[in-house]
C-alpha cells in the first residue's frame, strides 16, 4: 500500500514538471484607458514618482508596516522608489525613458532581483485628451513550478493597472498640474572670428632738442675788455730797397681772400651768451713811409 502511494505521487510531481515545462515563463499586461487631458496635463503625474501614491494601485496606507523611500531627480530619467517590509515585500523601480509627449519607460526588480519587470506608460492623442496605454511584462524564471503562477500574474496584475489608470484619470481631470515643458535643444555653438592682429603704429619722431638764441647784448650794456696781443707794426721796406713779391695761394671759390697782415678779422661765427662779451678792438694806424735816405725807426 505504502509502495503504491510514493508510486502516485512521483507520478503526480513528474506529471506536474512535465506540464511546468510546457507552461508559460513569460507574462504581458496591457490595459488602456482615455484621460480627458492633454498629454502635457497627464505628464507630471507619471514622471514623479512620488505622486504614484496619489493615483498608484500600491499606496502606503494599503500596506501597513511597509517602507517607501525615494531617490534620484524628482522627475524624470534616474528617479528610484524603493519599498519593503509588509505584505508587499521588496521591490525597487526606476525610470529609463521620460518625455512628456510619449510618457515614461521603467524597469522594476521584486524580491530581490527574482522577478524582473519591464513596464510603459504610453501616451497617444485622441480627440480633445489622451490615450494612455499601460504595459508590464517579465518572467519567473526557469523553475516549472513557478509557470504555473504566470495565470495567477496576468489576472491580478490586469486588475493593479485598471485600478491605477481610474485612479490616474481621476487626479488629473479633477487638478491638473500645469504642464512640463520639454527640454530645450543646446544652443549651436557660434563660430567666433579670429581678430587679426593690430598692425604697428610708424614710430614718430621726436622733437629736436631746442636750440638756444645766444643773447645779443645791447648798445647800452656794458663790455668787459679783452686781452689782444700786442700787434707789432709791419716794417716798411726802404725806398732803395727791393721788394720781394709774395706769393698768394689761389683762394678757392666761395670762399674769402685772407687777410694782410696786421690787420684784425672779426670772427663770422655768434658768440654764445655765456661768453664774456668783447669790445670791439681799435686797428693800429699804419705808420707813414720814411724819407729816402732815413730809416724807419721800430714803434
Amino acid at each position: 500500500m505504502l509502495k503504491k502511494i510514493l508510486i502516485a505521487s512521483a507520478t503526480l510531481v513528474g506529471l506536474l514538471l512535465a506540464i511546468g515545462l510546457v507552461l508559460p515563463s513569460t507574462f504581458r499586461v496591457e490595459r488602456s484607458m482615455t484621460i480627458q487631458a492633454p498629454p502635457e496635463a497627464v505628464y507630471p503625474y507619471v514622471a514623479n514618482l512620488e505622486r504614484w501614491r496619489e493615483w498608484g494601485p500600491w499606496r502606503a496606507e494599503k500596506y501597513p508596516g511597509s517602507q517607501w523611500t525615494f531617490g534620484g531627480p524628482q522627475e524624470g530619467v534616474g528617479a528610484v522608489h524603493s519599498w519593503s517590509g509588509g505584505s508587499v515585500g521588496n521591490g525597487t523601480l526606476s525610470l529609463t525613458q521620460a518625455d512628456p509627449k510619449t510618457g515614461v519607460a521603467y524597469d522594476m526588480s521584486v524580491e530581490h532581483g527574482r522577478y524582473l519587470v519591464h513596464g510603459r506608460i504610453s501616451f497617444a492623442p485622441e480627440g480633445q485628451g489622451t490615450r494612455v496605454t499601460w504595459v508590464d511584462e517579465g518572467g519567473v524564471g526557469g523553475n516549472p513550478l513557478a509557470h504555473y503562477l504566470v495565470p495567477l500574474i496576468r489576472s491580478r496584475l490586469g486588475g493593479y493597472l485598471e485600478e491605477g489608470l481610474a485612479g490616474l484619470a481621476k487626479r488629473v481631470e479633477s487638478s491638473p498640474l500645469p504642464a512640463s515643458a520639454p527640454p530645450e535643444p543646446a544652443p549651436a555653438p557660434v563660430p567666433v572670428e579670429q581678430a587679426e592682429a593690430p598692425v604697428p603704429a610708424a614710430p614718430v619722431p621726436s622733437a629736436p632738442p631746442p636750440v638756444e638764441v645766444a643773447h645779443a647784448p645791447d648798445a647800452g650794456e656794458g663790455t668787459a675788455p679783452v686781452a689782444v696781443p700786442p700787434v707789432e707794426a709791419a716794417h716798411a721796406p726802404d725806398a732803395g730797397e727791393g721788394t720781394a713779391p709774395v706769393a698768394v695761394p689761389p683762394t678757392p671759390e666761395g670762399e674769402a681772400a685772407p687777410a694782410s697782415p696786421g690787420t684784425v678779422v672779426p670772427s663770422s661765427e655768434p658768440v654764445p651768451a655765456e661768453a664774456s662779451p668783447t669790445v670791439p678792438v681799435p686797428t693800429p694806424a699804419p705808420t707813414p713811409a720814411p724819407a729816402e735816405g732815413q730809416t724807419a725807426s721800430p714803434t
